[in-house]
């Protein structure tokens, strides 16, 4: 009988996590949150680099502005989330199952969080269909 090495579905305690949900939520672990919550990071940005499949979050003084996303601190201090489903949907990130995978979190630069997206996490967009005329 082989034996299988088991891979640990949960990345180690104290490793800031990202993580989306599948009700279409980008989820922070307990350490991440906490990093945000110190750096008084409230409203944010989301950019999107599809080339190089990177995702970048923006910390926004405005609140009010119409592009802003607001995080939600859990009320045990174990995690912050805010709703994305729609960014989700338009870049094609998979988030049918929770996949967490470790980030760093750079609370003193403008963009705080630059993060290349798994490729497993990516849905592969098939390339146009081209169909030939005929011609006379």
């Amino acid at each position: 009988m082989a034996y299988e090495v088991f891979t640990k579905k949960t990345v180690r305690l104290g490793t800031p996590t990202l993580s989306f949900s599948r009700i279409g939520q980008v989820s922070f672990n307990q350490t991440a949150a906490r990093a945000l919550k110190d750096a008084k990071v409230q409203s944010i940005l989301i950019l999107w680099d599809a080339t190089e499949g990177k995702l970048a979050l923006k910390s926004i003084a405005d609140a009010k502005d119409v592009r802003a996303y607001t995080i939600r601190y859990n009320d045990k201090g174990n995690g912050a989330s805010f709703s994305a489903k729609t960014f989700l949907d338009h870049v094609g990130i998979d988030y049918s199952e929770r996949k967490p995978f470790p980030i760093d979190i750079n609370a003193d630069k403008e963009m705080f969080l630059e993060v290349r997206v798994p490729d497993v996490l990516l849905k592969k967009k098939s390339a146009p269909v081209l169909v030939a005329e005929k011609v006379g």
